[in-house]
Formats: structure tokens, C-alpha cells, sequence
């Protein structure tokens, strides 16, 4: 297999076994069933020739769907939109230039799945309906310095979208208003990766590349917040991948009330190929504490995986957000 730029597991797939999307450097997207603990290929396209994918996004994390679109962007400066039909092969509905560089980002309105955000090298970000035919955006925005790398849209609060850049800042915007961004929060690292909460909407993840992994509480309210709450910066490359440990429900009874935040380096010991690893198994891999006071895996209620790009590590780590929401 190809080197993988980006992967997603499908949203919203409760009446299937679980979907896994991906893009990689042969300029292809693949789609993946697991099923009894085997992942198997179920169909694949080309996105284009002579191209790497770098980026995808499902439409239907918001709202049910049994025949989402995927969303793609590629080294060419390239957008491409798929529908994945009910029997499970991937339709192309439309491909158009977005960017003069790379496309490194793009990713769906969830409220309005039939508006697409995109982020190049050129240091734009654009809006695109695709009712339309996408000769033109719908908007271009400059505020970005660098070139912007990472989009995310909030399934919490209809409005609100969250961008990152090489140029080390994370921007807050009201998607009514796309003139000038709601705020602007300075990471100390190029942002490669966002990723709101799945179930508190003030909260975003973010993979900072020189600067390590970020928790930030990006509520509104509070007019000059102290935006990062947690961070981790154990790994020793640069910083990539991260997500949100998903489930149904996650309880918040009896929870210490300080933040915490504690490594668990999956490099320390081996896992057999195709093993299903629980969060028991986890918690029993090295773990060291990243704090002086007593943090503890037991009394932290996130778990959150993060990967970094050179030394091909992926790290399991926890965090106890209780305070935020009691906030």
C-alpha cells in the first residue's frame, strides 16, 4: 500500500460495520470495512493522475446518511467530491481547481453538507457550493499568512468553523460572517490537524507540528480567554495525527477536578496483528506521568490518540476535561 496522507473512520455508519476512508500518495481513495476484527478493501477510485490525495471528509457527520459524499484534496491544487452509493462503490460528481498549489485541506459544512471549505499552499481559504458547478468560490478569505492546512467544522454549533495554518494560528469563524475571523489563538506551531470535541462544542484538539498537541477551550464567552488547557509534547517528531477517543457515552461522576494529562507510548510494547486492544490493555501500556501533582489514568475521562510524522509513533494518552464541563 501506498504511503496515507489522511484517513476517516465513516461518522456516522451506526446501521453498518465501521467504514475507514483514505487517500495516499498514489492519488487514490479507498474505502475500508471492518468487520470481526479484519479490515477488508471494499472499493477504491482515482482521484487523478501523477498526484498525491491529502485530505478527506465525510458529509454526513451531522446528519444520518446512507449514501454520504466524501470530500478529497490532492497535490495538484485539486478538489474532488465522491457519493458513496448504497451497495458501497464510490461515484465521482465533480473535480475542480481550487488552489495554484497544494490543496491540503478540505472538509464539509456538516449543518450544510453541500457547502465545502478548502486550504492550499497559497495561503487561501475558500468556500465552495456545489449545487453550483464550483467555477467560482464563495468566498476567499487572506487571513491566513501561510499556507492553511487544517479545517474543521462543529457538529455543536451550527455556525462555527475552525481553521489552521503553517503560519502557527488557529482561527474561530462564524461561517454568516467570513470577512474577518471570531478569534485568533497563536499555538507556537504550524496546525496540521483540528478536531472538536465530539460532545462539547468549546472544546478543540490540535496536532502543532513543531509545537506538539493542544487542547484549547475556545468558548466565546469569556471575551480574552486563556485558550490551552492541556498539552502534550511528549513526542519527539513532528506533530501529525490526533483524535478524540468516540464514544456513546462518557460518564463524568466522580472525576478528580484538575487537568491532566498522561503518556502512554504504544512503542513500548508490541500488540498482535489484527488484536483488538481495550482501553483495560491500554492502560497497562508504560505509562508515565507528564505532571508533578497526582494525575492518574483512572481519573481522567478523555483518551486521546496521537501520532508524529518521522519516527512513526503513536502515543495513548489522557486527559480529565471535567472542569470544562462544569464551566
Amino acid at each position: 500500500m501506498a504511503a496515507i496522507l489522511d484517513m476517516k473512520w465513516n461518522p456516522n455508519s451506526s446501521d453498518r460495520p465501521p467504514e475507514l476512508a483514505l487517500v495516499n500518495a498514489d492519488g487514490k481513495l479507498q474505502l475500508f470495512q471492518l468487520d470481526n476484527k479484519v479490515i477488508n478493501e471494499l472499493c477504491s477510485s482515482l482521484i487523478g493522475d501523477d498526484r498525491l490525495g491529502l485530505s478527506l471528509d465525510w458529509s454526513n457527520a451531522k446528519f444520518q446518511n446512507s449514501e454520504p459524499h466524501i470530500v478529497t484534496s490532492d497535490s495538484k491544487g485539486m478538489i474532488t467530491t465522491f457519493k458513496v452509493t448504497f451497495d458501497r462503490s464510490l461515484t465521482q460528481v465533480n473535480q475542480w481547481k481550487a488552489h495554484g498549489f497544494e490543496a491540503w485541506i478540505a472538509a464539509f459544512n456538516y449543518w450544510q453538507p453541500s457547502i465545502i471549505y478548502t486550504g492550499g499552499d497559497d495561503c487561501r481559504l475558500k468556500g465552495w457550493d456545489v449545487r453550483t458547478s464550483c467555477e467560482m468560490p464563495t468566498f476567499v478569505s487572506k487571513s491566513h499568512s501561510m499556507g492553511v492546512c487544517s479545517i474543521h467544522s462543529n457538529i455543536h454549533k451550527e455556525n462555527i468553523i475552525a481553521t489552521g495554518s503553517y503560519d502557527e494560528t488557529i482561527l474561530l469563524w462564524d461561517t454568516r460572517k467570513m470577512r474577518s475571523p471570531l478569534l485568533e489563538i497563536n499555538v507556537g506551531g504550524g496546525v496540521w490537524r483540528l478536531k472538536w470535541h465530539p460532545t462539547n462544542g468549546e472544546v478543540l484538539l490540535a496536532a502543532c507540528m513543531h509545537n506538539g498537541f493542544h487542547i484549547l477551550n475556545c468558548s466565546l464567552s469569556d471575551g480574552c480567554p486563556q485558550p490551552i488547557i492541556a498539552s502534550y509534547e511528549k513526542h519527539e517528531s513532528l506533530a501529525y495525527g490526533v483524535d478524540w477517543y468516540r464514544v456513546a457515552e462518557i460518564s463524568l461522576q466522580n472525576q478528580d477536578s484538575s487537568v491532566h494529562h498522561i503518556e502512554a507510548d504504544s512503542t513500548s510494547k508490541e500488540t498482535p496483528k489484527n488484536e483488538h486492544v481495550d482501553e483495560k490493555s491500554i492502560s497497562e501500556i508504560d505509562l508515565k506521568e507528564n505532571m508533578a501533582d497526582k494525575a492518574c489514568w483512572e481519573g481522567s475521562n478523555e483518551m486521546i490518540a496521537s501520532c508524529s510524522f518521522y519516527d512513526n509513533a503513536l502515543h495513548v494518552w489522557k486527559v480529565n476535561l471535567r472542569p470544562v464541563y462544569s464551566n
